[in-house]
């Protein structure tokens, strides 16, 4: 198993957050964690109980988007990665304006879909010093290198910047990316998986409990209040 703690379902459900892969629970049990998270948009701050771990790795074999659209009183959407070790699925949760989707979409072509992939997350640092969610992509003991850069963007469009407040929007490069994501990531992983047998159950809603995902526990990076993602904005 490629997690240090097994779970009694062969399927765990993973978020990045709290600078770890973090496997969130419906009640608490005998050596889970207690995280407080604070609702940033209610200011309540409640208690959250689940595993934390570093890495996880296994074969992709399912990448499907999500849209919970008018369900809860807060909208969730973005995609869900499915590694397969074993017996032992993990369903890796990739909201729209995470840091995590954003770091898969520009690495996700120089990834071998037939190979293992390490996924691993941890307290990173920018270089004003202000901490953030880090993500680090492995396959093979090697680094997987990001695909889209500034000084190779293989087509991405450039980020723009208003010329009278110096902000950076990066909502239609994150756009295109997505639409490469859905017109050549999501393709080579169905067609990877299929040598995976059986195939993989898709995760449902119910699977998360009566919160699905949980609420994020502070907006994102490079998404401000006034970049807010409206449906205009969803490639789906």
């Amino acid at each position: 198993m490629a997690l240090t703690r097994r779970s009694e379902s062969t399927t765990v459900y993973l978020q990045a957050k709290h600078y770890c892969l973090w496997q969130e629970l419906k009640h608490p049990v005998e050596g889970c964690e207690a995280v407080e998270v604070k609702n940033p948009k209610t200011d309540v701050v409640s208690t959250k109980h689940g595993f934390k771990y570093n890495s996880v790795v296994g074969r992709a074999v399912k990448l499907e988007k999500y849209d919970t659209e008018k369900k809860y009183s807060t909208r969730y959407f973005g995609f869900k990665l499915h590694l397969k070790d074993g017996e032992d699925l993990y369903v890796l949760d990739m909201p729209y304006q995470s840091q995590l989707l954003r770091r898969f979409l520009r690495v996700a072509p120089n990834i071998n879909w037939l190979l293992p992939l390490s996924i691993t997350v941890f307290k990173g640092k920018k270089q004003d010093g202000s901490e953030e969610l880090g993500v680090w992509f492995q396959q093979s003991g090697e680094t997987v290198r990001a695909f889209y850069t500034r000084e190779k963007p293989n087509g991405m469009p450039s980020a723009k910047q208003d010329p009278d407040t110096h902000e950076w929007d990066f909502r239609e490069q994150h756009r295109w990316l997505v639409g490469q994501l859905k017109a050549v990531t999501v393709p080579a992983i169905e067609e990877a998986g299929k040598r995976i047998e059986p195939p993989v159950k898709p995760a449902h809603v119910e699977d998360f409990g009566n919160e699905y995902p949980p609420e994020p526990e502070a907006p994102e990076p490079h998404h401000r209040a006034s970049d807010e993602i409206t449906d205009d904005d969803v490639p789906f």
